[in-house]
C-alpha cells in the first residue's frame, strides 16, 4: 500500500491478495484482526483518504477539481469519494479544503 496501489480502480481484496502473492483469506484476517479495520473497503478508504486530505491542504494544488483527485484515488465515482471522506473527516471534501486552506492564511 505505501506505493500507492490502493489506488487503483475497482482495488478488491481478492486483487490485493493476488498482487501480494498471500491467500485472500489470510489478507482479510489480517485486515480485520490485526489492522483492526471492519472490512476490506475501510481499509482502502483509509488509505485513499489519508492521501486526499493531503492533497486538499495544498495550497499548490486548489485547483485541482475533486472529481479529479476522486478519481486518481481509485473512486469510480463522486459520490462513492464523498461518502468515504465524510465518513473519515465527518466533512465533506470541499469543507476540508476550505478550512485548511484557509487555516493556513490565517482565514476562517
Amino acid at each position: 500500500m505505501e506505493q500507492g496501489f490502493y489506488r487503483t480502480s475497482g482495488l478488491s481484496i481478492a486483487g490485493l491478495a493476488d498482487h501480494l502473492g498471500a491467500p485472500e483469506h489470510r489478507l482479510r484476517a489480517l485486515i480485520n484482526q490485526r489492522l483492526g479495520h471492519r472490512n476490506f473497503s475501510a481499509f482502502l478508504n483509509r488509505h485513499r483518504i489519508a492521501e486526499a486530505r493531503e492533497i486538499l491542504a495544498d495550497r499548490e494544488r486548489v485547483s485541482l477539481p475533486v472529481l479529479t483527485i476522486a478519481m486518481d484515488l481509485g473512486y469510480n465515482s463522486l459520490p462513492t469519494f464523498n461518502r468515504a471522506f465524510r465518513e473519515e473527516t465527518a466533512m465533506t471534501p470541499t469543507d476540508y479544503r476550505r478550512e485548511a486552506i484557509g487555516a493556513e492564511t490565517g482565514q476562517n
